[in-house]
């Protein structure tokens, strides 16, 4: 099999809403972090660390804020800030697929999902610049991990 670097800018984030798969719109970056608390197990025979029991899973972005000519917060298939406002005061619990932009994998292409909450979501208007939104997204319970596997 041959490898593959990954360009960034093919991964993006989309989110199901009922049963509309929204793209999360104009994203900058964003970061899939997984983390757990080890446990000092040390003893009189020396130190020792186990893995802690409850990891905890975040996916943090920046998007630009995009406009559309009309009231709705999704239009042309794209979340718009003022949707993850709603989510974010909503506590709306979501499905979220991270994964590639044309939505079609191919071989080797890695897709994580799950379902998640907004736990923080931050709107910067700076001058002379694009105005974005941070958001963090809490995974709640776990997450699948997809590796389309090769052809034969």
């Amino acid at each position: 099999m041959a490898e593959r670097k990954v360009n960034g800018g093919d991964v993006v984030i989309r989110i199901t809403e009922g049963v509309t798969d929204i793209l999360l719109v104009c994203q900058v970056e964003h970061t899939f972090d997984r983390s757990r608390d080890a446990i000092d197990a040390g003893s009189k025979c020396g130190p020792d660390n186990l893995p802690g029991d409850t990891p905890t899973f975040e996916i943090s972005g920046t998007a630009q804020i995009l406009l559309g000519d009309t009231d709705e917060a999704v239009f042309n298939g794209k979340l718009s800030e003022a949707k993850m406002d709603e989510f974010f005061r909503g506590k709306t619990v979501f499905a979220w697929a991270m994964g590639p932009a044309s939505g079609v994998p191919v071989p080797g292409d890695v897709t994580y999902s799950g379902n998640g909450f907004l736990t923080s979501l931050s709107t910067t208007y700076s001058n002379n610049e694009v105005a974005t939104f941070d958001f963090t997204i809490s995974v709640k319970g776990d997450y699948s991990q997809d590796i389309e596997p090769a052809t034969t």
